[in-house]
């Protein structure tokens, strides 16, 4: 029974949300942090500290740690609170998934949205909600700022006495003029105001008493600067220090603080003369801006005028537009004037001409013929004044283009069934068993025997493999990626990743790898673009149990034929009761399972120097690398395997054991535990048919969820995602992808009844608003089929390096139409460095492809050769460099040891600064 949703159940569920990703929020909100500081910092060094470490040291507030310290703190909170906002967003509609989204619409019904809000998509709901509970909402940010807040800066100066009291110390004495300066600035400001009052018109009053007016016109920062440059100009800078000496000499030593310094500075005849200086400078500055803006003001009723006239005469929509224009771009303090100087009817009159004219407008601009309800067109242009681009925002957002969009997505999206090309001669072969039950291999002995063939793999590592195995037993072949070609004069098959498949040449046989994969929201879609639209006539699809069912509903609804061959796992999985203790009970054939790069060489690293002889495998190694070390463990160069998830998709190896030495992961969005298909895909992998009898499976950490991970009924596929061809993309009439995005979602509803969810769009919409920001600072524009060309080539948004690397290219191909090849170093040690040489090539080689430009495909392929054999080399040679130490004393740490310190160094570190206090 669905339960009612309230304002309090939707708050208590967003609180759970922050209350699990606090964590993310905090890493994100430190990089920020850091990031803001490296930018002030220059060749200092600064670690955040929490503030109730140092609180007893920051009691007055006059201390500060270093000049433009408050500027800087403003900017970085306002940072600060917008990265915020917008996690909180994200977990609000996070919770709406959770609590159900038409459980929440029924909310906003009875909150008196009852007009638009079944037509809400997730987006729209969300807004709303940010709307009705702007201030619980505001609590929570608030709270979390309050947190972020308190992390301060702690200046580190290697080989100096400590820190803080170095800095203790330079704020206790006032031996130079900055503080002096800054209590200047905000003395100006004050005596500002009450000069102001003076200085009162009849005529002027309304406008002056608005201090941004006049901030605006003057920006107040530059004419504190000024002003107080004036005193200094007076004055030399040596009076003033004997000044400070003097406060310092004639005070007590228990009172020698800047306060009164000051209170001696304002007794002596400098300062009185002072006050007369800026006296005189503030009444010569306000009565120029009160002038300015009775001056800005008259322009202003000016233009208003011809307003009125062009809306009288009938002037054409362009020419009133530029007259809004002009309005829009007046101080805002203006306008407000203005509002107050006509009548009720008066500003509904000119609002209502507005509005027909930018009605007209919209319409004729997105070729539609929406009509807005009266009342709320008054709504959305009230602030015409100020803010007249929001109307098209609302325009887009109305029900009426809602409505309009859907309308246009039934046409613009192609029907499921329209993935079922005119190709009727095929069957489907659907294998169906666990991990090393042989059902990859009997699909590829079929294809052995036919004339004409495609395998079709998940990753470019296994396309690779199976195009060697195949040229190997004679067949010629040539091999397909999206970042890589490999053509063999007279070749007969073809070896490709999914994405990469050939869908317009006919086969005799494709075997298409790892099928489940189609309920993945990335990169599903790929998978059904596959096994719907290949043209073969037998079609061989690998399949894990839990995928099976779907697979069948899958070709039942696109009315294949189809049989089920059922694959069953000769090797027994067992899972070991006695405790794995790491590294005494390690024997060769045993994977050692963890979910980082970092943590595989640390783990490699820890072993090689205890004298085992280890391969390791992670999902950033080139191809070439990985091959080079599945290798030397298929032929015993080694003996131990240290590896992340990556052997759980295809990879044929030796183990007879597999050992998880991790119970959870981070799956690009947050930390979880190991779901069941994970452990037992991992797991599978023990026990190689034909090497061993047997496959064994144990734990180091949560032994007891892994084990009822790996015996658990994995929830059968309920869904695929439906592609989007690129001839959607070029029937689309808009140049907007937020328009595009929602259209496709409403083409969910479309969806009802058929195997199909449109898949998710936001790491294409990242990688467009960053397109679009570059665009802009070219001054160039594209159409969106053309953004969304450059965007369907694959690397990953997250990395900054690539973004940049991708967005020359971009630039490049835009003004010459070639790219140049990277700068790429094959000549480091660093395997961080070489593996970016390698991804930037494999951006090259995948934008080339893409736009149809020719390269030189051989010096790429010697350039990653050589990176490939350098890191091959590096984790050969140079592996135990890689041991997790202490970053103070270099002391070697536990591979999952949680922190960068030692124990011994960190109480080394928080001794000596509370010893002080």
């Amino acid at each position: 029974m669905k339960t009612e949703v309230t304002a309090e159940k939707i708050m208590q569920k967003l609180q759970e949300q922050v209350n699990r990703q606090f964590a993310n929020l905090e890493e994100e909100m430190i990089r920020l942090i850091k990031e803001e500081l490296s930018a002030i910092a220059n060749n200092k060094n600064f670690t955040i500290k929490k503030f109730r470490e140092v609180s007893d040291f920051w009691d007055d507030d006059d201390i500060y740690p270093f000049q433009g310290y408050y500027e800087f703190r403003f900017t970085l909170l306002s940072k600060c609170e917008d990265k915020i906002q917008e996690f909180v967003y994200r977990l609000l509609i996070d919770s709406v998934e959770e609590l159900g989204i038409d459980e929440v619409r029924a909310y906003l019904v009875k909150q008196g949205s009852a007009d638009e809000a079944e037509e809400m998509d997730i987006d729209d709901i969300g807004f709303e909600l940010r709307h009705l509970l702007d201030h619980e909402i505001d609590d929570i940010v608030s709270d979390l700022l309050d947190d972020f807040g308190n992390y301060e800066i702690s200046f580190l100066m290697s080989n100096q006495e400590n820190s803080f009291q170095q800095l203790y110390k330079q704020t206790q004495k006032p031996d130079h003029l900055d503080f002096f300066n800054h209590y200047v600035e905000n003395w100006l400001f004050e005596k500002k105001e009450s000069i102001k009052k003076r200085l009162k018109e009849k005529n002027g009053e309304a406008i002056l008493t608005d201090s941004f007016a006049v901030g605006t016109l003057f920006p107040l920062e530059e004419v504190k600067e000024k002003l107080v440059q004036t005193f200094f100009d007076t004055i030399d800078n040596e009076r003033l220090l004997r000044i400070l000496k003097y406060a310092e000499t004639e005070i007590s030593d228990d009172f020698k603080t800047r306060f009164q310094a000051i209170r001696t500075i304002q007794q002596t005849s400098i300062w009185k003369m002072y006050e007369t200086i800026i006296d005189k400078e503030l009444e010569t500055w306000l009565d120029k801006a009160k002038k300015e803006v009775i001056s800005l003001y008259d322009d202003w009723l000016k233009v208003c005028d011809l307003l009125s006239q062009s809306l009288s005469d009938g002037s054409s929509p362009n020419e009133i537009i530029m007259i809004l224009d002009k309005l829009r771009n007046y101080l805002s303090f203006i306008k407000k004037a203005d509002k107050k100087r006509r009548s009720e009817e008066e500003y509904d009159t000119i609002l209502s001409k507005i509005e027909c004219i930018y009605i007209e407008m919209l319409n004729k601009k997105y070729q539609c013929s929406i009509k807005w309800n009266p009342h709320k067109k008054k709504r959305w242009l009230k602030t015409w004044f100020t803010e007249i681009e929001e109307v098209e925002q609302s325009f887009l957002h109305s029900k009426g283009f809602n409505d309009h969009l859907k309308k246009l997505s039934k046409h613009i999206f192609e029907n499921p069934l329209s993935l079922t090309n005119q190709y009727r001669n095929k069957k489907y072969i659907i294998h169906v068993g666990p991990t090393n039950s042989g059902k990859t291999y009997d699909s590829l002995q079929r294809l052995l025997q036919d004339k004409k063939g495609m395998y079709l793999a998940p990753l470019r590592l296994l396309a690779l493999e199976k195009f060697e195995e195949m040229n190997h037993h004679g067949i010629k072949c040539a091999l397909v990626t999206g970042e890589e070609r490999k053509t063999i004069d007279g070749s007969t098959h073809i070896s490709a990743t999914v994405e990469a498949a050939n869908l317009t040449d006919e086969f005799e046989v494709v075997v298409i790898d790892e099928c489940q994969m189609l309920s993945d929201e990335t990169r599903g879609s790929a998978w059904v673009k596959a096994i719907i639209g290949v043209k073969a006539k037998e079609i061989h699809l690998i399949v894990a149990p839990y995928a099976a069912n779907f697979i069948q509903t899958l070709l039942n609804y696109h009315q294949f034929e189809f049989e089920v061959v059922e694959h069953e796992r000769t090797t027994p999985l067992i899972w070991e009761e006695d405790p794995f203790h790491f590294p005494r009970d390690l024997k060769k054939g045993d994977a050692l399972i963890v979910f980082s790069k970092r943590k595989v060489l640390n783990i490699a690293a820890l072993l090689v120097k205890k004298g085992h002889k280890v391969s390791v495998l992670y999902g950033s190694m080139p191809p070439e690398t990985r091959r080079k070390q599945v290798k030397q463990f298929r032929t015993g160069l080694t003996d131990v395997l240290v590896a992340t998830d990556a052997i759980g998709m295809g990879l044929n190896l030796p183990i007879r054991r597999v050992i998880f030495m991790e119970s959870e992961k981070f799956d690009g969005q947050t930390i979880r535990t190991l779901k069941a298909e994970e452990v037992q895909q991992i797991a599978g992998r023990a026990g190689r048919k034909g090497i061993y009898d047997e496959g064994f499976v144990n734990a180091t950490k949560n032994r007891k969820k892994i084990k009822q991970l790996l015996q658990a009924r994995v929830a059968p596929i309920e869904y695929s995602f439906l592609p989007i061809s690129n001839e959607s993309m070029k029937r689309f009439p808009y140049e907007s992808f937020d328009l595009f995005k929602r259209a496709w979602g409403f083409y969910q509803k479309e969806l009802k009844g058929t195997p199909y969810k449109v898949h998710d769009l936001s790491e294409q919409e990242r990688k467009v608003a960053v397109l679009e920001k570059a665009l802009h600072e070219m001054d160039m524009e594209l159409s969106l089929w053309k953004k969304l060309s450059f965007c369907s080539i694959p690397f990953s948004i997250e990395e900054s390096f690539l973004v940049d690397c991708w967005l020359t290219m971009v630039k490049e191909y835009l003004l010459d139409r070639k790219i140049n090849m990277p700068l790429v170093f094959t000549s480091t040690d660093t395997i961080d460095e070489l593996e970016k040489s390698y991804k930037k090539l494999m951006l090259y080689t995948s934008f080339a492809y893409s736009q149809s430009l020719s390269f030189d495909e051989d010096a790429v392929f010697l350039l990653k050769e050589e990176i490939s054999e350098k890191i091959f080399e590096v984790l050969s040679k140079n592996l135990t460099s890689y041991m997790k130490k202490c970053s103070i004393c270099g002391e070697v740490l536990p591979w999952d040891f949680p922190y960068p310190h030692c124990d011994h160094c960190h109480r080394c570190m928080y001794d000596d600064r509370y010893d002080y206090f």
